[in-house]
């Protein structure tokens, strides 16, 4: 006979006795337990528990709705979300300590963009902040078609945060600062005339559709980050390189391309780094523009920076290899950092203390210990953070090898098939007769041999 929990958790997902066959005990267990906690009275005993001087962490169907999907029916994206924050939480968490604003802001960024820095929305609004191209260049930000601060987690953060600011001054409450950051104050103003309150839960039938639901979900994520741990819901790993990065200004026009073929990165990896610069390029603009790297290759980047002057162009300067799809770039990061570490201390109760006392982001702590932010702890539990063992150095070789042509040409060479095209077409600088085809070897030195050589 079937154990009582497999039974319930087959009966509550609608799904026969036998399709729990493959899970162990120790997994059908586990799922019963999310499914029995998670309870209506369950999410609002948890609601109650929260400080209430943000806002009204009220409990109603939408909340609770949100909730169940976050945790019951969207693992897979609640767990990237978790994942992301690691990454994201502390820009923001520094931001608003500096801003003097609550830290409980930065949930704002999950209802917004899911913390996907790329995002753009269906109606123009982009970043992890989703501002409008009108509000971010009203908020002092770059919108054209090669250079889209809002993209930038930095930049996008701060000016989302000025923008909450204004609303929070306008109405003095963050209910309905939320509210006009989703669908602007003309419409928080209309409803509360209709409505005659500025209670943001008297007046909300009187709100947009889309924003009746945006402080529910808001309060569902800051629920969802605060408790996923009770849930056995974890985070999404990322590779260090996309959590331990950081941030540099460049004064001068640089390819993104350089930038992968300076750090050996995968061109991609630097890409979603630095989606801002929507042509691949860092414009050059007066004042200089950021770029984001992992923190492990940011030496050879600076000493690149200032081996070759700004005015050097970059098609001049000859490194180990001359184009992105020319080598894979690094394809395990992880193993340049080394795991430590840290024993909880009598008094320490919360990891945002562990944190503090080591000098570490509090939310990249918790991803990395598969902690929950409300987890308690005692004295000789460990948690666990990395850091970078070993620094990508530049790598000063140039191409200045013998002409390889003389070896080459004393031996037979294989003709091409017309049929065979040449698997990098769009090269800069790379030319096929129509007749008589070049050889694959004339083809292959084209790519290699740098220009003062042909």
């Amino acid at each position: 006979m079937k154990p009582l929990y497999l039974l319930l958790f087959s009966c509550l997902l609608g799904l026969p006795v036998a399709a729990t066959a493959p899970l162990s005990e120790a997994e059908a267990e586990q799922y019963a337990r999310q499914i029995m906690d998670l309870t209506r009275e369950e999410v609002e005993r948890r609601l109650e528990e929260f400080d209430g001087s943000l806002l009204d962490y009220r409990m109603d169907d939408a909340v609770y709705h949100r909730v169940v999907n976050y945790i019951r029916n969207w693992p897979i994206s609640s767990g990237r979300v978790l994942g992301r924050s690691a990454r994201f939480f502390p820009i923001f968490e520094e931001q608003l300590q500096a801003a003097n604003l609550p830290l409980e802001l930065k949930h704002l960024s999950v209802v917004e963009s899911a913390l996907r820095s790329w995002a753009v929305s269906p109606v123009g609004a982009g970043g992890l902040w989703q501002l409008m191209p009108g509000t971010a260049r009203e908020l002092g930000l770059i919108v054209n078609d090669e250079l889209d601060e809002r993209l930038d987690p930095w930049l996008g953060c701060e000016a989302g945060l000025d923008y909450l600011r204004m609303q929070h001054e306008r109405y003095g409450d963050w209910a309905l600062a939320l509210a006009a950051y989703n669908s602007g104050p003309g419409n928080v103003n209309r409803a509360i005339r209709r409505s005659g309150s500025r209670n943001y839960w008297k007046l909300r039938r009187y709100l947009p559709r889309e924003t009746r639901h945006y402080v529910p979900n808001f309060i569902a994520a800051v629920f969802l980050m605060t408790y996923h741990n009770d849930y056995g819901l974890d985070a999404t790993r990322l590779p260090l390189d996309q959590q331990v990065t950081e941030r540099i200004t460049v004064d001068r026009k640089l390819s993104l391309y350089r930038v992968a073929q300076v750090t050996g990165l995968r061109p991609e990896v630097v890409i979603e780094m630095n989606p801002q610069y929507l042509r691949g390029y860092l414009p050059g603009l007066r004042g200089g523009h950021s770029l984001q790297l992992p923190s492990r290759v940011i030496p050879a980047m600076l000493t690149y920076l200032e081996t070759h002057p700004a005015e050097t162009p970059e098609d001049e300067i000859y490194l180990p290899w001359t184009h992105p799809l020319a080598a894979k770039g690094e394809l395990d990061g992880d193993r340049y950092y080394a795991r430590r570490d840290i024993t909880v201390q009598e008094g320490d109760t919360l990891a945002r203390q562990v944190a503090t006392r080591h000098g570490l982001p509090v939310d990249r702590l918790l991803v990395w210990s598969d902690r929950g932010e409300v987890d308690s702890l005692s004295a000789g539990d460990e948690m666990v953070y990395y850091e970078v063992e070993t620094f990508q150095p530049y790598d000063t070789r140039v191409q200045d090898v013998p002409d390889p042509t003389a070896a080459l040409t004393a031996s037979a060479t294989p003709s091409v098939s017309p049929a065979v095209t040449h698997p990098f077409p769009d090269l800069p600088g790379v030319k096929i007769a129509e007749t008589p085809r070049k050889s694959f070897w004339e083809v292959l030195l084209s790519l290699v041999t740098p220009k003062s050589a042909r």
